[in-house]
């Protein structure tokens, strides 16, 4: 089977930036789908967990080989960064980022994100009217974090991702402006990597330069690769937290009943982060893989040279793993979901985008327990503007009417 004819992927998103309501009918009847592009392409989705699974950590699909496929779009026309290898050149540099963020670290940066939070929150309720909380708390607080996890000194945050969101906003397109951006940038870095060779930290560059955990193989990578992964780091860990906690905090406002039960049990709050990752998830399309022989998937042959997207989103929806899957519940038990992927490429910050995720909630809701939309919850806009998947702004009233 394949798609229905005239659809062209991707898929606009559901109401409220949900997942596009097609996965609902491809999970049922079509789990592994043919579909065409906007470019006259084609590849194939795969959309129930277990298939998804397999895409992620089966090795006979390669990311590498997808990555270098011409065009533009779900990772192609790539090929040199972390997120585009196979084994074993990307276990070279995945390897000390899975210890520069080990648990271990995550652990004692804790009381420094909580106060981070708690900067931001003081007095943020005293503004008069509505306050956007992307601009005023989920930005600098995705940014001040990721910033001094990676070794700058706090104060530099908004310079680096200011020249983050800079670079990503000119699509590519090669300006004065963004090319200074790039230049700042790659500064910075090679400056930090400097500075922490000479005096070593508890942060991100330090273990990329082999002093925190020389078993990591920090040591081995070229100040290349170094600054490319510090430059991934920033962007996915301001923009990605950035995003991901703006979209959660509209679901905690948006459903019935969510906010008031976490102001009454804020110990429900790390499980309902992982709910929250299941029903938002940080993206509804993925990164394509190329399988490089024949291979069955819920009884499909899908050919060996076909290109194929892993739709963690809809994984994450599968009604054979999660009931009620197109409802956002605050004490659902915790269900093992993709939210952050499986296998090689899953997450290695995902133990800190979780404390993240949680402090941003339950500080918010503990500083203001009556903070309400300022819109109606139609009213927000979504957007992929610069990663998927976002809200332009969030406006929010903090405290509860006189």
């Amino acid at each position: 089977m394949s798609a229905a004819a005239g659809d062209v992927f991707p898929y606009p998103a559901g109401p409220g930036g949900t997942v596009p309501p097609q996965y609902g009918r491809l999970l049922a009847e079509d789990p592994v789908s043919r579909v065409r592009l906007a470019d006259g392409g084609e590849l194939y989705l795969v959309t129930r967990d277990s298939d998804v699974r397999t895409v992620l950590t089966d090795p006979v699909f390669s990311r590498y080989a997808a990555a270098v496929l011409p065009g533009k779009g779900f990772g192609r026309g790539q090929g040199t960064g972390i997120v585009d290898l196979d084994p074993p050149q990307h276990t070279v540099l995945r390897s000390p980022v899975v210890s520069a963020f080990g648990p271990g670290r995550v652990a004692r940066w804790r009381p420094r994100i909580e106060a981070i939070a708690g900067e931001l929150l003081s007095g943020l309720g005293d503004e008069p009217g509505p306050v956007d909380l992307v601009s005023s708390y989920t930005a600098p607080f995705a940014g001040r974090v990721v910033v001094e996890l990676l070794g700058f000194e706090g104060a530099r945050w908004q310079r680096v991702t200011g020249d983050v969101e800079t670079l990503l906003m000119s699509g590519g397109a090669e300006s004065p402006e963004a090319a200074a951006c790039r230049d700042r940038l790659g500064d910075a870095f090679t400056t930090l990597l400097k500075e922490r060779d000479r005096e070593p930290g508890d942060d991100v560059a330090t273990v990329l330069l082999g002093h925190d955990d020389p078993e990591a193989g920090g040591g081995a990578l070229t100040e290349a690769q170094r600054v490319t992964l510090l430059h991934g780091l920033v962007i996915s860990g301001y923009i990605g937290i950035r995003d991901l906690l703006a979209r959660h905090l509209y679901g905690v406002l948006t459903t019935p009943g969510f906010r008031d039960r976490l102001v009454a049990q804020p110990e429900l709050v790390p499980g309902a982060v992982v709910e929250l990752l299941r029903f938002y998830p940080s993206s509804n399309d993925g990164l394509l893989r190329l399988a490089t022989r024949d291979v069955e998937l819920s009884g499909r042959t899908v050919p060996a040279g076909s290109p194929v997207l892993p739709l963690v989103s809809a994984a994450c929806r599968d009604p054979r793993l999660v009931e009620r899957p197109d409802q956002l519940l605050v004490d659902r038990a915790r269900t093992p979901t993709l939210a952050f992927g499986a296998g090689p490429h899953q997450c290695p910050a995902a133990d800190l985008a979780t404390v993240q995720l949680a402090t941003g909630i339950g500080r918010l809701l503990a500083a203001y327990p009556g903070a309400r939309l300022a819109v109606p919850a139609e009213d927000v806009e979504h957007t992929s503007r610069l990663l998927p998947l976002g809200v332009t702004e969030l406006p929010v009233l903090l405290r509860a009417p006189a």
